[in-house]
């Protein structure tokens, strides 16, 4: 399993603080870290095809989904729910 980050953590808090029915999409998640988190979005650096900043926050999506059981997804391609 994947070590947790404090990237992952910060948008895994920032889901859990949404209102139920609030639906998001993974760029709001990107532009959260972005701009909160800079010094830790750049020494974090880049995998093969993308910043891991990104990917961080997918799993964090993934843990909220499958281990929280607080979102679900919409049927649309990076679209989710808060339950």
């Amino acid at each position: 399993m994947l070590k947790k980050t404090e990237l992952r953590e910060a948008a895994l808090n920032w889901i859990r603080a949404l209102p139920s029915g609030r639906i998001f999409r993974n760029e709001e998640l990107y532009r959260l870290l972005e701009q909160h988190f800079t010094e830790e979005c750049a020494t974090r650096g880049d995998a093969a095809r993308e910043p891991r900043y990104k990917n961080d926050a997918r799993w964090a999506v993934q843990d909220a989904k499958r281990k929280e059981k607080i979102v679900k997804e919409t049927g649309r391609t990076g679209e989710f729910k808060r339950l």
